[in-house]
């Protein structure tokens, strides 16, 4: 089954494509499309987040089970910690 989440940084890369093309005259649509646009490089500016190490997660697999706590709290808590949830 192909993966069908967008790819926001391409669809970042392509507002700031359209933006170079785009008329400049049309006033409140020419504001909101410079925010947008502002938005969208500052997303294609930032790095992506870095994975969690093997130790990072045995690190937090250890404070689960060390407080007596089951997988799903474990995936909660990965999920918080790595900015996913």
């Amino acid at each position: 089954m192909a993966d069908l989440s967008p790819d926001f940084r391409a669809l970042c890369a392509e507002l700031v494509e359209l933006d170079q093309t785009a008329p400049r005259d049309f006033g409140k649509w020419k504001r909101s499309w410079i925010a947008a646009t502002t938005r969208a490089r500052a997303a294609l500016a930032t790095p992506p987040p870095k994975p969690p190490t093997v130790m990072e997660i045995l690190d937090l697999s250890g404070e689960i089970e060390d407080a007596g706590l089951g997988q799903i709290d474990l995936v909660r808590a990965a999920l918080e910690r790595w900015g996913h949830g």
